[in-house]
């Protein structure tokens, strides 16, 4: 009797009390929930946060960014001159005494980044601004004198190469198979010995040519012919009888210009290739001397005035012209010219009606629609000669000229025929300067 009162006075959890606590811990919980998912609450605290960091992030880069463009004008570029070292607009190498385009459609990779080379001492105004005519109002002044700047300095635009196996072979590419079955060459650079060598096939591991894809002109209807390219081949053979370069026969009557230094240009050409990922290439086809200006007259074999030449007034003519090794220039090489229309695309393998294209022997730069990626002049107003050999008696010309538009046929830039190069009277051949690093 006195063990079962014992029992009925100790306390226990009643069913109420749990209920209650379970209730309890419901409204804490949904509290909980609450200050954590409102937008005042602990995540959207922690969100807000994540979002400030951000912010801060991107403005400390932005303001390095426009440090080192800073930098770069006092170094070589709205002054003009000073500095010894590249300078660089992302991951595209800006060349001492060059400054990269302040317009805002030319100072961008993906539109065709544009350098313009600025003299020491020289004051810019870049503008976006535009004349009736669709002509850029940017001025330049040179010891107090201010014109425009297109017009007045030369201009050159990136042509970004992302492998240099694109680009460049070795002359033992899709041979015979060797004894381990290998026949695509694997062109691989050496920065710290300045070597550019094929891994596949030993015995012509530096004999470096260009690799060249050549397409089938088609008449697509109309007089609009079209010339593509596969860029995917990897699978050209080196023909000396064919298309190839460097050229392996001279016709150079004053013996300036000779294989031996055609294949030291193309191999220097092609280091920098590999080791920079890109060219430049003239904005305009050439005028005297080589130079790349809006509006000036163009550069042709026919030209008149021996001061243009240091050689005959043909192909040689413009190759000992626009050559200039201490300034990296030379003229276009075909498998340059190749990578120009792969960064253009489409468009650049097709010809067009709607252009306004010229009949007549036009100043570089003229036609505002005859400009891809801002690379003027491709396809009208004159066919451009390259470095690159059609056969072991004739150069390789792309494009277009006036006299197809007086024919009415439409080509495409990335068009392919051959000229012989001892001819002096075509008024309508010029060609384009690359420039190196």
């Amino acid at each position: 009797m006195e063990e079962r009162n014992k029992s009925k006075g100790k306390k226990g959890i009643t069913l109420v009390s749990l209920v209650i606590t379970i209730i309890v811990l419901l409204i804490l919980a949904g509290v909980a929930i609450n200050l954590a998912m409102d937008e005042e609450g602990l995540i959207g605290k922690a969100e807000e946060a994540v979002e400030s960091w951000n912010r801060a992030v991107g403005e400390e880069s932005n303001a390095i960014k426009n440090i080192f463009m800073v930098a770069n004008e006092i170094a070589g570029g709205v002054t003009g001159g000073g500095g010894d070292d590249i300078t660089y607009v992302g991951d595209v190498p800006v060349p001492n005494g060059y400054t990269a385009s302040q317009i805002s459609n030319e100072d961008s990779e993906a539109e065709g980044l544009v350098i313009y080379e600025i003299p020491e001492g020289a004051k810019v105004n870049w503008t976006d601004n535009k004349d009736s005519n669709g002509k850029n109002q940017s001025t330049i002044t040179i010891g107090g004198n201010t014109t425009n700047l297109q017009e007045t300095v030369n201009q050159y635009v990136w042509i970004p190469v992302g492998e240099i196996n694109d680009m460049v072979m070795c002359e033992s590419n899709n041979k015979i198979a060797d004894e381990k079955g290998n026949k695509i060459c694997n062109i691989v650079y050496d920065e710290a010995t300045n070597t550019l060598t094929c891994q596949t096939h030993s015995d012509t591991a530096t004999n470096l040519v260009g690799r060249l894809y050549t397409g089938l002109l088609v008449n697509t209807g109309n007089s609009i012919y079209s010339y593509t390219m596969d860029f995917t081949k990897r699978d050209q053979t080196y023909d000396k009888i064919s298309y190839h370069e460097p050229n392996t026969l001279s016709y150079d009557a004053d013996k300036s210009l000779t294989i031996d230094q055609l294949k030291s240009d193309f191999t220097a050409m092609a280091k920098s290739v590999a080791k920079n990922g890109g060219f430049y290439i003239s904005r305009y086809e050439i005028g005297t001397g080589g130079s790349s200006k809006k509006g000036q007259p163009v550069l042709t074999a026919a030209s008149s005035g021996g001061t243009n030449y240091l050689g005959a007034n043909t192909w040689y003519g413009l190759y000992n012209t626009i050559r200039n090794i201490e300034a990296n220039r030379q003229m276009i090489w075909g498998c340059q010219y190749d990578q120009v229309i792969k960064f253009i695309g489409e468009q650049a393998q097709v010809g067009h009606s709607d252009r306004k294209l010229t009949i007549t022997n036009a100043l570089s730069g003229q036609n505002e629609q005859d400009c891809m990626n801002n690379i003027y002049d491709l396809e009208g107003n004159h066919c451009e000669w390259t470095a690159e050999a059609a056969s072991t008696s004739s150069r390789v010309r792309r494009g277009s000229n006036y006299i197809n538009r007086i024919n009415r046929y439409f080509y495409p830039a990335s068009s392919r025929g051959d000229v012989d190069p001892t001819v002096s009277g075509n008024n309508h051949y010029s060609s384009r300067t690359t420039l190196y690093l």
